[in-house]
């Protein structure tokens, strides 16, 4: 079956708001609570920490970006911390999957299509970081998930707390399981 195109999805929306929509509350109103977890995923549909964590959506902030990686992903951990005063967030968690696209393909191959496309933006292309990775064995995963890990305690703009508090998987697509990544807090 194929997947649904935008105009599906957007029919959806219009069931959903009839018939199993509940409004939420707004930001600092009475009864409003904000997730102390962040989880950094992949954008890729096979591994939904919400479903394989089996979260409903306010259980925590899911930032998804190819690969998972913190590094192109910092900048929602440092708006939500700012956003609350740095008093929700509690752990950090990257979780990185086997398979994973951005170990399909590299950050050149992506700079030379989009630099084929607009030429004139070579410089900018040039820039840009897309978060791909070599990951063929276990041991490659972990690396690269050490690397994000050393970016973020790394960066003088997390909170130290935080930098205690993180956690790292790897996520197999074929058991449904998570792998820890033993690191050193």
């Amino acid at each position: 079956m194929a997947p649904p195109t935008w105009t599906e999805l957007l029919e959806r929306n219009s069931v959903y708001a009839e018939t199993k929509h509940k409004p939420h509350i707004y930001l600092g109103q009475p009864g409003f609570e904000i997730p102390s977890v962040m989880i950094f995923t992949c954008i890729d549909f096979r591994a939904s920490a919400e479903a394989f964590l089996g979260m409903k959506g306010d259980e925590a902030f899911v930032v998804r970006n190819p690969g998972g990686r913190i590094t192109t992903g910092i900048q929602s951990l440092l708006f939500v911390d700012t956003l609350t005063g740095g008093q929700a967030l509690k752990d950090i968690v990257i979780i990185h999957h086997f398979d994973c696209g951005c170990t399909h393909i590299t950050d050149d191959v992506i700079k030379d299509a989009l630099k084929a496309k607009s030429p004139e933006l070579g410089a900018e292309i040039d820039k840009m970081a897309f978060g791909t990775y070599s990951a063929k064995t276990m041991q490659q995963h972990i690396n690269n998930i050490e690397t994000d890990i050393k970016f973020l305690k790394d960066s003088p703009l997390v909170r130290e707390e935080l930098k205690e508090r993180v956690r790292a998987y790897i996520f197999d697509l074929q058991s449904g399981k998570l792998v820890a990544v033993p690191h050193n807090n």
